[in-house]
C-alpha cells in the first residue's frame, strides 16, 4: 500500500468490502460503496436509496442455478445490515417470484418475496414511450391484506440492475399482472 492511505476493512460476515480512504489530501474522500453484496457474490440488483444512506442490494452466489448457489435481499448499511432475507442460504430460490413484461420501448421487472406478514418487492421499470424517457427503481413494502397502505423506496440514480438473469432461476410469479 502507498504511504497516505490507509485501508479500513468493514467486517462483521454479513458484509465483506472494503472501503479506502485517502489520508493525504482529503481525508473526508470515500470511495463509493454501492452494493450489501459480498464480494464473492453476483450483484443482480443495488441502489442507494433517496434521502438516505441505506443500500438495497440483491445478490448471490456468482454460478446462481435454479437448484444451486443461493439468492439474498440485504438493506441497510456497511456494516450495519437491517435486513437480511433469506437468513439460511438453503433453497433461497424457491421463496423469491419473478415478474416481466416488454414490449417496444417498455421493460419492467419485479422479483417478489414474503417476509414476517409483508410483501417486498425490488422493481426496476424502463419506459421510453414518454418523452423524456422514465427509469424507476427502488422497493416498495406492503402489510398482507393492507391495500392502502404501501411504502415505496426509490433508488437515488439508476441502479445496478441484472434482475433479468433471474428469470429461469426463480419461480414466475403467476398473479403478477406483468406476467399476463
Amino acid at each position: 500500500m502507498r504511504p497516505g492511505y490507509f485501508l479500513f476493512a468493514l467486517l462483521g460476515g454479513l458484509f465483506d468490502a472494503f472501503v479506502l480512504m485517502a489520508a493525504s489530501a482529503n481525508p473526508k474522500t470515500i470511495v463509493n460503496v454501492t452494493s450489501l453484496c459480498r464480494t464473492e457474490e453476483q450483484v443482480f440488483f443495488s441502489c442507494r436509496v433517496t434521502g438516505s444512506s441505506k443500500l438495497a442490494s440483491l445478490g448471490g452466489r456468482r454460478l446462481l442455478e435454479e437448484r444451486r448457489g443461493y439468492l439474498q435481499y440485504r438493506f441497510g448499511k456497511p456494516g450495519a445490515i437491517e435486513l437480511q432475507f433469506p437468513r439460511d442460504r438453503a433453497n433461497t430460490q424457491r421463496v423469491f417470484r419473478y415478474a416481466h413484461y416488454f414490449r417496444a420501448h417498455v421493460d419492467r421487472t419485479e422479483v417478489t418475496f414474503d417476509n414476517n406478514g409483508y410483501r417486498y418487492v425490488v422493481f426496476d421499470y424502463y419506459d421510453a414511450d414518454i418523452k423524456p424517457a422514465v427509469r424507476e427503481s427502488g422497493m416498495r413494502v406492503r402489510r398482507h391484506g393492507a391495500i392502502e397502505k404501501e411504502t415505496e423506496l426509490k433508488c437515488d440514480g439508476a441502479p445496478t440492475s441484472k434482475l433479468g438473469a433471474l428469470e429461469s432461476i426463480v419461480a414466475r410469479d403467476n398473479d403478477n399482472p406483468l406476467n399476463q
